[in-house]
């Protein structure tokens, strides 16, 4: 019999930043680069039970930023990260079904620059999830959605099947957009991300309303 028990969190850091100077994962911000908020706040969620970074470009820049944490998260390396986002989704997912296939309750995926969604975002994700297990819980704010995405570990065959023409995790959130719970946080944080140097501004003016 299935043993449904954990919660895996995937954290997307592979990704070749084309739109930044340099990699954003390892921009400082504050005290601490992009990549170390974003694995920091997951790991001190108390509802996230594995963390598994999938790495690619710059992989040993970012190991080396996260190494005094190898005995709280796992390394993935994603070959075919070149390929897009749906490559290292999928490179995650395999290695996480071939670890604790008998055990996975859900598998939360959050890019590597959601520096500025705490853990009480991801508790309170899988929290919702556990009460109504549907298959989708999405972190939200002003009822625009962002990051984390909770996926049920029912969907684990079909978020190995993604890839960038079907135009990746959208197809599966569309596919189930009435099985989603939409979960309206306090937390500004879940709608950041880095894509640019501009976008800095907006973290700043958003995190200072």
């Amino acid at each position: 019999m299935r043993r449904y028990e954990l919660i895996v969190a995937l954290v997307l850091a592979a990704g070749l930043s084309r739109r930044f100077p340099g990699n954003k994962l390892l921009f400082m911000w504050e005290d601490k680069p992009i990549i170390r908020w974003t694995v920091e706040n997951i790991l001190n969620s108390k509802n996230v039970d594995k963390t598994v970074v999938v790495l690619g470009h710059d992989e040993e820049r970012i190991r080396n930023v996260l190494k005094d944490l190898v005995g709280d998260i796992e390394f993935v390396y994603n070959t075919n990260y070149l390929e897009g986002m749906s490559s290292s989704v999928k490179a995650g997912i395999r290695h996480v079904y071939n670890k604790y296939k008998d055990s996975i309750e859900a598998i939360i995926i959050a890019p590597g620059d959601t520096a500025w969604a705490p853990p009480e975002v991801y508790d309170l994700i899988v929290d919702v999830f556990r009460e109504k297990k549907p298959k989708i819980v999405v972190a939200a704010y002003n009822s625009r959605r962002g990051h984390p995405i909770l996926f049920n570990a029912d969907l684990i065959n079909e978020l190995m099947s993604i890839s960038e023409e079907t135009r990746g995790l959208k197809a599966i959130t569309k596919k189930y957009k009435y099985e989603t719970i939409v979960v309206d946080t306090i937390y500004p944080g879940v709608i950041l991300d880095l894509d640019t140097y501009n976008d800095l501004n907006r973290v700043k003016y958003v995190l200072k309303k």
